[in-house]
């Protein structure tokens, strides 16, 4: 079993290349408070055999360094320690939360550029736990991690080369339990690999969950499964606890080891010290033991802090492989005409020529359809749910791909077409749009690079004015989160004002079939007429009037079309639509 995916780890590391000098500027803080850390017991040696044992004194040249000395050096020592410490410790973390930024930009901007396709089988929690959660597992790589476990294996080695400096004989007894230590850090890592992947995997799960049951409190409610949702959460949460406590055993086990390692290694050495001293015949001195204490405790400290800094990195590894997951995801490329390419105008007849689609093998959803759109004509579309009116506005809008045949928009190929000039033609409001919690201006302009005075207009030109001055504050008016405190009709309205803004050459409307009062129901009509006037209009219809004033219908049934037709046409040939008209709209 791997303990690490080094391919991943290294691909960590391929992001500090726009920060460099800051990560080598932060390397040399690090390896500079290890060799000032590793100094320290050499001169507490040379103190205690030189001016306590002895009482003898140190020459540097002409110049006799005394206790005194001795004490002050170690002092500044311990000061310059402490300062680079706090350089570390910031700059390690200010260069953690740069890289982080720039990844999670990469990774919402890759969320947001995905089909369609993807959001209906991923959770939403899930995505949201790679942006959030994950990110600061990885923040923890750089800022805990790399640097950290870097700067102590040179302290490390910086500790083994003095021991052996100062003498060969302790220093061998003091390493004599590293390899048993090193081992059983190994075996420690491949345990906590699989307890780090667990924890991360349910705290997706409850992620996933609370964000479904928050967003569908109400339904829950409805049902009174309130009881049955906390159970959920309880077991989800339990399986979480579970992971973590896992985790907590491991690390309950390795480090008593460590310590038990270090004080028998302790032991061993203040024994074998002593009894070469009281030998008389030894070259070891109290002061070497003394240096040799502090060396130990110095020694396995960095060790037992490494087994931290690589579940550190256990956390990140396992957090970087979800995230890169996410952002190697493949996005089909077409090759696109170079005049269709980008922010271009589009106009003309919208063709669908033996269009057929299914969102799963073998479970057809639209069959063969062959039909027309002239320029600056309306369609409206009517059927029964399911039909596939809803499918046909998602393969115009390039959320889905036809199975067989091919669109055309102005004898234009549909694959020629790019995403970007697609979208920026076309202008759909959908039965349930998207509200940010934020002011009914912002709402309005929705991202849209739109002075106040340019929606203002268009409010006055729709004739609008009476429905923004309602609300309290007008524009500054603030409409909740998912626009919680609007009405559907308000929302519908203020969805065409988005829509209206953009200008597009194209139209795609799904009414909403919720009941509303007459005054708002009569508002809606005239802001329909209005915005769609000199425009090519598609209207998945629900209402008596929009189909009336529509210059040609289409009846859909089972993802066919039974009929197609004006009104009167279709009226009049008392067909599957005459049927379907007195059904629904005059008898219901």
């Amino acid at each position: 079993m791997r303990v690490f995916n080094f391919k991943l780890l290294c691909r960590l590391l391929s992001y500090i290349e726009s920060y460099k000098m800051i990560f080598l500027w932060t390397l040399f803080v690090s390896t500079s408070f290890g060799v000032l850390s590793t100094v320290r017991p050499v001169l507490i040696q040379l103190g205690f055999d030189n001016y306590i044992v002895n009482s003898n004194h140190l020459h540097i040249g002409e110049f006799e360094l005394n206790f005194t000395h001795i004490i002050c050096v170690i002092f500044l020592f311990l000061c310059v320690e402490a300062l680079f410490q706090f350089i570390f410790i910031y700059r390690s973390n200010y260069l953690a939360q740069k890289i982080i930024h720039n990844l999670r930009i990469e990774v919402f901007s890759k969320i947001t550029r995905l089909p369609i396709q993807h959001f209906d089988t991923t959770p939403t929690g899930s995505l949201i736990t790679r942006v959030v959660s994950d990110m600061e597992a990885i923040a923890a790589v750089f800022s805990q991690g790399f640097l950290v476990i870097f700067g102590d294996i040179f302290k490390m080695l910086l500790i083994i080369t003095c021991m052996f400096f100062v003498n060969s004989k302790l220093a061998l007894i003091s390493l004599s339990f590293l390899p048993f230590l090193i081992i059983a850090t190994i075996i420690f890592q491949k345990y906590m690999h699989n307890a780090f992947s667990k924890v991360r995997k349910y705290i997706s799960k409850m992620n996933v969950f609370i964000y479904e049951n928050i967003i569908g409190v109400h339904v829950v409610q409805i049902f009174a499964q309130e009881k049955n949702a906390f159970e959920s959460f309880k077991k989800i949460n339990s399986q979480h606890r579970d992971a973590h406590i896992k985790t907590v055993l491991y690390f309950s086990v390795f480090l008593p080891i460590v310590d038990v390692c270090s004080a028998i290694a302790m032991g061993v050495l203040v024994w074998f010290g002593a009894s070469s001293i009281l030998d008389f015949s030894s070259t070891i001195t109290i002061g070497q033991i003394i240096a040799f204490i502090l060396f130990i405790n110095m020694l396995f400290r960095p060790l037992r802090a490494i087994a931290d800094r690589l579940n550190v990195l256990q956390m990140g590894s396992v957090a970087a492989a979800r995230v890169f997951d996410l952002l190697d995801l493949q996005i089909k490329k077409n090759n696109y005409d170079v005049k269709y390419n980008g922010r271009k105008s589009l106009m003309g007849e919208i063709l669908f020529k033996d269009v057929s689609f299914e969102y799963k093998k073998n479970e057809r959803v639209l069959s063969n359809l062959n039909f027309a759109i002239a320029s600056n004509e309306t369609l409206a579309i009517v059927g029964p749910t399911g039909s596939g009116k809803t499918t046909m506005i998602n393969l115009l809008m390039k959320w889905y791909t036809p199975t067989n045949g091919k669109i055309y928009i102005n004898n234009i190929d549909f694959k020629n077409i790019s995403v970007e000039t697609l979208r920026s033609n076309f202008g759909i409001v959908l039965q349930n749009s998207f509200f940010l919690s934020d002011t009914l201006m912002e709402n309005i302009k929705f991202f849209n690079q739109i002075s106040d005075e340019e929606v203002m207009n268009a409010v006055n030109q729709i004739g609008l004015s009476d429905f923004i001055n309602q609300f309290p504050g007008k524009y500054s008016y603030h409409v909740g989160e998912r626009g919680s405190s609007l009405s559907e009709g308000e929302k519908q309205l203020v969805s065409f004002l988005r829509t209206y803004l953009i200008n597009p050459s194209y139209l795609i409307l799904d009414e909403a079939t919720s009941s509303m009062d007459p005054l708002t129901e009569i508002l809606i009509q005239k802001t329909i007429k209005k915005i769609a006037q000199d425009r090519t209009a598609i209207i998945i219809a629900h209402r008596l009037s929009t189909i009336r004033s529509a210059d040609k219908i289409i009846l859909l049934e089972n993802g066919k079309i039974l009929e197609y037709g004006s009104h009167k046409e279709l009226m009049d040939s008392k067909g599957e639509y005459y049927e379907y008209y007195n059904q629904q709209f005059v008898n219901g």
